[in-house]
């Protein structure tokens, strides 16, 4: 084989790479994103919240110790006139004239304020709820939240999955871009060394030269313009990393039988999972708001002291012990106001099910159309790359002979690099679609 055949069939091979290199790279780029993603970071401190909350609504259930304390102290205010005096003076002089004696002194009348004058009061009250349904419901809401929130981190990470396998698959079309037309840069140099000679040899004009000038100028400035997109590719794929942006990467060739079969297992989708765990929490927030129509039974003791302050003793010290009921007997509807509400959040939740369940059919059906049309797309471009292969060689072969002329090779030339970039392209497009299909039927499996 020509040493400038080589040039063009390189891109091609290497399309034919073995895959399993190519599997190890990515399924590692793919757990590494799972741990990295600072989106996905997100959505794990929002679920590790709802586990604190489920915990918080726990405690309702058992006891709880508060310390309170107060000091008051006052001056003046509303009094009360106590006639001590009154009443006990006429008692008094009459025993001090029977005993012929003082032993009885006079009583003046007293005058109490209303509020109490350097007065503490000290306590700790130990409660527990012993029937409250809103705090069951409360508990069994927080529970559902987590399977909510639980989904929600399922859709991030297969959607995460999708767009880390699409950011490796441009790096792949953008290297393989790269080498197209790298190997389109060698062999135009070697036409315009051929040419060269053939003028200095007088067996063509200068012009071609001129025209192999001209195409190495555009084929290296189209180079150039693949290197920057490589770097752009290759910068987004580190974001979903969540990787500096210069990162290196190892990129594996592309290998077609990955992807040109349709094997992709039916799953469940988590977004229906999180429209039922929506639904349940709507029927619960019903039974909440029932539940604050139901009477609500707590127990409670005070252990303190309460005298003039500082002082500390058996008379200051105390306990109180009750029992609380509390019902709500007249709200003016209110509560059947908050189930009518909780009822139509539900059958609103019902109907949202059933759309998203017809759309998820039709993506999945939609998926698996597109990917078929991509295939054949593909197989179409690689036969057209492969008739332009062979044309561009037969040319070559004229125009080495001097039975061609040039722009008639930079014709076949340029019709196979264009082929060439267009069977990558396609296949890049299979890769898509591909991912799009694994997507919408939620058939990745997750290690953890």
């Amino acid at each position: 084989m020509p040493r400038h055949w080589q040039y063009l069939l390189v891109p091609l091979l290497s399309l034919f790479a073995p895959a399993q290199a190519q599997d190890v790279r990515l399924q590692g780029y793919i757990d590494q994103g799972l741990r990295n993603n600072q989106g996905l970071k997100q959505q794990r401190f929002i679920l590790e919240r709802n586990l604190f909350a489920l915990k918080e609504a726990r405690t309702f259930f058992y006891p709880e110790v508060n310390f309170s304390t107060s000091y008051l102290d006052s001056r003046g205010g509303r009094k009360i006139s106590i006639p001590i005096g009154d009443l006990l003076n006429p008692v008094y002089n009459s025993l001090n004239e029977l005993t012929n004696s003082s032993a009885f002194p006079k009583v003046d009348n007293v005058s109490q304020t209303f509020n109490p004058r350097n007065y503490y009061d000290a306590k700790f009250r130990t409660s527990l709820p012993i029937y409250n349904a809103e705090i069951a419901y409360n508990t069994k809401i927080r529970k559902e939240q987590i399977h909510l929130q639980q989904a929600e981190v399922d859709v991030y990470r297969r959607e995460l999955v999708k767009e880390i396998k699409l950011g490796y698959y441009a790096c792949q079309q953008s290297d393989e871009a790269i080498r197209i037309l790298e190997s389109a840069v060698s062999l135009a140099r070697e036409n315009l060394r051929f040419n060269q000679a053939l003028v200095k040899n007088d067996k063509a004009i200068r012009t071609v030269v001129s025209r192999s000038e001209n195409e190495l100028i555009g084929l290296e400035a189209r180079l150039v313009d693949a290197r920057n997109q490589s770097v752009n590719a290759k910068a987004y794929f580190n974001f979903l990393l969540n990787n500096p942006l210069e990162t290196a990467l190892e990129i594996g060739a592309p290998n077609e039988s990955e992807v040109l079969t349709d094997t992709a297992a039916e799953g469940r989708r988590e977004e229906l999972a999180k429209l039922e765990s929506l639904s349940k929490i709507n029927a619960l927030s019903g039974q909440l708001a029932r539940a604050g129509a139901l009477p609500k039974l707590s127990t409670f003791i005070d252990l303190g002291s309460q005298g003039d302050f500082v002082n500390f003793n058996r008379d200051t010290r105390y306990y109180l012990f009750g029992v609380t009921l509390d019902w709500r007997v007249f709200a003016n509807n209110r509560t059947q106001y908050k189930v009518k509400q909780a009822e139509m959040e539900q059958k609103a939740t019902g109907e949202q099910i059933s759309q998203v369940e017809q759309q998820l059919q039709l993506q999945n059906k939609t998926a698996a159309n597109t990917f078929q049309s991509a295939v054949l797309t593909y197989r179409a471009t690689k036969s057209q790359t492969a008739l332009s292969q062979q044309y561009y060689q037969d040319q070559q072969k004229l125009y080495r002979e001097g039975q061609l002329l040039y722009i008639e090779l930079l014709d076949a030339q340029n019709r196979l690099i264009s082929d060439q970039l267009q069977q990558s392209i396609s296949y890049l497009n299979v890769q898509t679609r591909a991912a799009e299909l694994e997507r919408a039927r939620a058939s990745y499996l997750f290690s953890n």
